[in-house]
């Protein structure tokens, strides 16, 4: 018990300094920056346009006319227009974007040397635990910051908050995090392989694309096997975007389990590696 409470608190101090450097370092102060220039855009050019676009049912029309007819109307059924598109744009680009962001969780340290010196205060498996919690707290705040953003927008359009809008937010802010929970994990066991950020994005693209190319193969000759390709990471994102309300956290079991078996992974590769 002792020990699990001890790598827990190690953990957490870890994914704090996490934390602090995103509020108090020029970097982390330039990430927040680049980020509320990205959302910006997209409040201008992407959410504002196609709010309005759903109210004449335009925007749907055109995204069925991409997607399919696979229920993507029930975006209408959002509190506010304004959380819907936000909706639809962060399940599909806040995946990518967490690969790219999360990438550098062991790289640093294993390039420095400074996770050798750490782990003589505490164990690897602390490490790996307190920077994925980090990295999650990090996005947690960037997505708590545009979902606020959008939830004022979406105010301000209709002339006040309602309790459904505000449970709205939070369903979408569970869920969002929910989805990143593999893809920060699956970046801890490509940062404990690579000595470098740029070829842990690499080498998760890399694999990524490998593994849905022979999977596709492999059902194209044992079509009944094509439930295997909702097991990849990511897969429930687009059975998500037709969902809303409480009702999506019903997808939830397998993302965690997925970040689950890939910490456990992570920790496997830096407790075997040679410092």
């Amino acid at each position: 018990m002792s020990n699990s409470l001890t790598l827990f608190q190690h953990a957490g101090m870890y994914a704090s300094f996490e934390l602090r450097r995103l509020w108090q370092t020029r970097p982390g102060l330039m990430t927040l920056a680049a980020t509320t220039v990205i959302w910006a855009l997209l409040f201008r050019y992407a959410i504002m346009p196609a709010a309005d676009l759903i109210a004449s049912r335009g925007f749907i029309d055109f995204i069925s006319g991409v997607f399919g007819n696979t229920g993507l109307q029930q975006l209408s059924q959002w509190p506010a227009p304004e959380l819907a598109v936000y909706w639809f744009f962060s399940l599909l680009l806040l995946p990518l974007f967490s690969l790219f962001f999360t990438a550098n969780q062991l790289c640093s340290d294993l390039e420095r040397g400074t996770l050798r010196f750490l782990s003589l205060r505490s164990s690897r498996t602390a490490i790996v635990l307190g920077r994925f919690a980090g990295q999650m707290l990090v996005q947690a705040c960037l997505i708590l910051l545009t979902l606020l953003a959008t939830l004022l927008l979406a105010s301000w359009r209709s002339g006040g908050v309602s309790f459904d809008m505000l449970s709205a937010t939070l369903v979408i802010l569970l869920n969002l995090l929910i989805v990143l929970l593999p893809f920060t994990a699956l970046m801890s066991v490509f940062s404990a392989l690579a000595r470098s950020a740029k070829l842990a994005v690499s080498l998760a693209i890399v694999t990524l694309g490998l593994c849905f190319a022979l999977l596709s193969w492999f059902i194209f000759y044992f079509p009944d096997f094509l439930f295997l390709l909702g097991y990849l990471p990511g897969a429930q994102v687009f059975q998500l975007l037709p969902l809303h309300g409480w009702q999506t956290l019903q997808l939830a079991i397998l993302p965690i389990a997925q970040a689950a078996a890939l910490l456990v992974l992570a920790s496997i590769f830096v407790n075997r590696r040679a410092l």
